[in-house]
């Protein structure tokens, strides 16, 4: 086992706790399948604004901790096989 596969091993254990914890922070979504079929409540405040609410910048947080996880899964396994 090389220092990269330790860092990376440490890196998407980080990524996916963060992934989880964000996961739960978020809301559920109001008013279940009628609400994706009519479009739900998005001509409120908050549909309107919806890059500042909370929940948006949970699931920005949650898209940039997946990718990470995602890039660093790849180097670990591109940098095994390279230096095998």
């Amino acid at each position: 086992m090389n220092v990269f596969e330790v860092i990376g091993g440490i890196i998407m254990i980080l990524m996916s706790v963060a992934i989880s914890l964000l996961v739960l922070l978020q809301e559920g979504t109001k008013g279940g399948s009628i609400a994706a079929l009519t479009g739900g409540d998005t001509d409120s405040f908050f549909g309107k604004n919806g890059g500042l609410t909370r929940d948006a910048m949970l699931y920005k947080a949650t898209r940039f901790c997946a990718i990470v996880f995602f890039v660093v899964t790849i180097v670990v396994y591109g940098l095994n096989v390279y230096l095998g």
